[in-house]
C-alpha cells in the first residue's frame, strides 16, 4: 500500500450518516487522509468508514460542511494535503484497497452482506451464496486482509473447506490437509511454513537479549490492577480472572531466565497468538481479551527493537497467521470466495 500522506495515528471513525466515533488508543490505524481510501468513502454506498486524525477530522468536517451529501471529495482531500490521487488505478488495485479498508478496519459490527464476484464466476474459480461476513477482528495480531494483498492472493478461492476438514480426520497435517483443499487455504498455510524458517534463522542470529520481566510480566501485572479495580465485576468473576492470569503468567515463564532470546520471544508471541486465536473466534473471556492483547504487542515490540531486520517478515507472519485462522474459524463453516477477501457463513 503506497505511504500514507499524514503520517499521524487515526483517532475518529467516520462513517456518513453517523457521528464520529473516537477510536481507543489501543488501535494504532494510519490516517486515511489524502489517500485513494477517501475515494473509496467519497464513492461509497455509506457502508465504508475511514479513519483520519483530529486535525484531518477536523477538515473534512469542514468540507462535508460546505460540500454535497457530508462526504468529502477525493480532490478535496489530496489538494489540503498537496497530494495528487493517482486516477489511472487497475480495478484490481481498487479491490485491493477496498479488501484492506473493509478488513482492516474495527468498527465493531456484522459486516454487510456479500456476494461472488463476476470475475470469479467466469474464471471457474469456486464461489458460494451471498454470505453474512464474520464481525471485524482484533487488529492487535495482525491484519488478513494485508496477507492476501502481500502474498497476491486476493483474488483467490479461498479453497475447499471439506476436503480440508476431511483430511484432517484422516489424521493428515494441517499443511497437507491445507494443500488438498487448495485455494487462499493452501498459500496461507505454504507461506506461513516458509515465512517461520525465515524469521527463525533471523532470529536465532541475533545476540540482543530481550528483559522477560518487562515484555511478560509488567503488562499482566498491570492487567491484574485493572481487574482487581473493575466495578464491572464481582469477587468471584475477579478471583476466576485472577486464577487464570496466574496460570498464564506461569506458562509463559516457565523455563525462562532474567533474559531471553528474540527467538524464546517469538515463540512466546506465537504460543500467545494461538491461544488467542489470533483474534478470531476465542474462547478467552473479555477480562482476560486486553491482557493477552498487551503481552503481545511487548513481545511483539521487543523482537523488532531488539533485531529491527526482522519487522517485515514478523508482520508477513502475523498476517498469515490471523487470515489461517479467518479460514479455519469454526467447525462446520463453508467459505466463500470474494475478490475483496474472505467470507465465513455457518
Amino acid at each position: 500500500m503506497p505511504k500514507r500522506p499524514c503520517t499521524h495515528r487515526a483517532e475518529w471513525r467516520l462513517l456518513p450518516g453517523k457521528p464520529a466515533e473516537r477510536l481507543s488508543a489501543h488501535y494504532q490505524l494510519g490516517c486515511d487522509y489524502g489517500t485513494p481510501l477517501i475515494t473509496i468513502y467519497s464513492q461509497s454506498d455509506g457502508t465504508e468508514p475511514i479513519y483520519l486524525c483530529e486535525s484531518h477530522a477536523t477538515e473534512v468536517g469542514r468540507l462535508s460542511a460546505n460540500g454535497a451529501g457530508g462526504r468529502p471529495s477525493a480532490a478535496q482531500a489530496t489538494t489540503t494535503n498537496n497530494q495528487t490521487t493517482t486516477n489511472n488505478q487497475t480495478k484490481g488495485e481498487d479491490r485491493i484497497k477496498r479488501a484492506e479498508v473493509e478488513d482492516a478496519k474495527p468498527n465493531g459490527s456484522a459486516r454487510p452482506e456479500i456476494m461472488a464476484s463476476p470475475a470469479a464466476a467466469k474464471s471457474g474459480r469456486a464461489t458460494a451464496d451471498p454470505v453474512i461476513r464474520t464481525p471485524v477482528r482484533d487488529l492487535t495480531y495482525g491484519n488478513s486482509a494485508k496477507a492476501l494483498v502481500d502474498e497476491t492472493i486476493w483474488n483467490l478461492a479461498p479453497g475447499d473447506y471439506d476436503v480440508y476438514r476431511t483430511a484432517l480426520q484422516q489424521g493428515k497435517s494441517a499443511i497437507v490437509a491445507a494443500q488438498a483443499a487448495g485455494g487462499q487455504l493452501a498459500i496461507v498455510h505454504q507461506k506461513i511454513s516458509e515465512y517461520t524458517l525465515k524469521i527463525e534463522a533471523l532470529l536465532s542470529e541475533s545476540k540482543a537479549r530481550i528483559n522477560a520481566a518487562e515484555v511478560i510480566n509488567k503488562p499482566l501485572e498491570q492487567a491484574a490492577l485493572e481487574i482487581i479495580g473493575t466495578s464491572t465485576m464481582d469477587d468471584a468473576e475477579k478471583d476466576t480472572a485472577m486464577e487464570q492470569l496466574g496460570a498464564l503468567q506461569e506458562s509463559l515463564n516457565r523455563g525462562l531466565h532474567q533474559e531471553i532470546t528474540p527467538l524464546q520471544a517469538h515463540l512466546i508471541a506465537c504460543e500467545i497468538g494461538e491461544r488467542a486465536n489470533w483474534g478470531a473466534r476465542s474462547d478467552l473471556s473479555e477480562e482476560l481479551k486486553p491482557a493477552y492483547r498487551a503481552v503481545y504487542t511487548n513481545v511483539r515490540n521487543a523482537i523488532v527493537a531488539a533485531v529491527p531486520d526482522a519487522l517485515n517478515v514478523v508482520e508477513r507472519l502475523a498476517n498469515l497467521y490471523v487470515a489461517r485462522a479467518e479460514l479455519e474459524s469454526a467447525p462446520q463453516v463453508k467459505l466463500s470466495h470474494h475478490s475483496d477477501g474472505v467470507s465465513i457463513t455457518s
